[in-house]
């Protein structure tokens, strides 16, 4: 998956003190698991939720009545209106008390909505209805993953699996699963078997692919997302993985391509233009660096990324004034980052502010940022 949270990656400074600066990529391998969670809120959003099929319309009144609410409240769900769907569900069960689908399809929208208690009561009494519904066993799966409970996601995988064991979604969770753990090679085996039930599989691919590159397989990576873009070339964030893929390999060339492609087909893809300014930063055309920073900042004025590379490079080419207060800037907008106080440090160091650069050593080292503790060892007096 797409791996959009901040990752450091470590670059020699050319000064004269022995350190490292670092810029922030928002692709690399920290990134894994908040990214994987954000695309399969996503894919959950584009249809992975199974509802059912229309009804007949029967012949007798409450009955009749109950029908022609359950398929509107199919409408509605087709239309995202999942408050509108709850409703006329909800009708449809008070007229019908025993209806299967419209509890299953009321969890559905409830699950959409987030509102993961009232939609695991209602997967739970469709299950107590019809306890062989493998599809009821994934969507009560993806309950589970909104409410980040992964053990009883687990365990609803396998029910699923257990009616259906070539369940492609299901088998494509369990694989998600391994993944989170740091699983990597039972992971490409779950989504290996998704794709074999469903060959056409993008999202297996591309998962597939990540698991690969968190295993060093570049070459297998790189042709699992170009898998997967043949199958859905709208899928952006697999050129954002394929560009860091290529970096990874130590390719900036094929990197930025593929980072100039997601943002051709999607300007407002701003993970893409911030990976591309740091491959032009590590190739070392800082020139092109500082347009694609400066475009990320106008596109986003709070984004602290932005402030942290523009400072950065301001670093490398030794202009400490700009650094210092565009790392200032960066660390306003986001307390928590850590690398931007250890590099403001070294622009105070550089400035003679001594004070200024333990203080900041200090407060990176107490952020997790390896390397701050020993710069406060060498240089500082408390």
């Amino acid at each position: 998956m797409a791996n959009l949270k901040l990752t450091k990656i470590l670059l020699c400074n050319s000064g004269p003190l022995l350190k490292k600066i670092f810029i922030f990529s928002l692709s690399n391998e920290r990134c894994m698991k908040w990214t994987l969670r954000l695309l399969l809120l996503l894919s959950i959003n584009c249809g992975l939720l199974r509802s059912q099929d229309t009804v007949k319309v029967g012949s007798n009144v409450p009955e009749q009545s109950a029908e022609k609410n359950y398929n509107s409240g199919l409408a509605e769900i087709g239309k995202n209106n999942f408050q509108g769907a709850i409703e006329l569900f909800s009708k449809c069960i008070i007229e019908k008390p025993d209806f299967e689908s419209a509890f299953f399809n009321r969890a559905v929208a409830y699950t959409r909505l987030k509102q993961y208690p009232q939609a695991l009561s209602d997967i739970n009494k469709a299950i107590s209805m019809n306890a062989k519904n493998a599809d009821a066993f994934f969507n009560k799966n993806l309950i589970f993953f909104g409410m980040q409970l992964g053990d009883s996601q687990a365990v609803a995988l396998d029910q699923c699996l257990s009616l259906r064991r070539d369940h492609p979604e299901a088998l494509y969770y369990k694989g998600v699963l391994c993944f989170g753990k740091g699983d990597f090679e039972r992971a490409i085996e779950y989504y290996s078997t998704a794709i074999g039930a469903k060959p056409d599989y993008a999202y297996a691919y591309n998962d597939r692919a990540s698991a690969k590159k968190a295993k060093k397989d570049y070459a297998g990576a790189i042709a699992d997302y170009e898998k997967a873009l043949s199958i859905d070339k709208s899928m952006v964030f697999v050129y954002n993985n394929l560009g860091t893929t290529y970096r990874l390999n130590k390719n900036s060339g094929k990197a930025i391509e593929a980072y100039s492609l997601a943002i051709e087909k999607d300007p407002s893809y701003l993970i893409a233009l911030n990976n591309r300014g740091a491959t032009f930063f590590e190739s070392g055309d800082y020139k092109m660096a500082e347009t694609d920073f400066e475009n990320l900042l106008k596109k986003d004025p709070q984004s602290s990324f932005a402030y942290n590379n523009l400072a950065t490079l301001a670093l490398k080419q030794k202009e400490y004034k700009k650094a210092k207060e565009m790392f200032s800037k960066s660390i306003q907008l986001d307390p928590a980052n850590g690398p931007a106080y250890y590099n403001r440090g070294i622009a105070s160091q550089m400035l003679h502010d001594e004070d200024g650069s333990c203080a900041d050593w200090k407060k990176a080292s107490e952020l997790g940022v390896e390397g701050a503790k020993t710069l406060m060892n060498a240089s500082c007096t408390n």
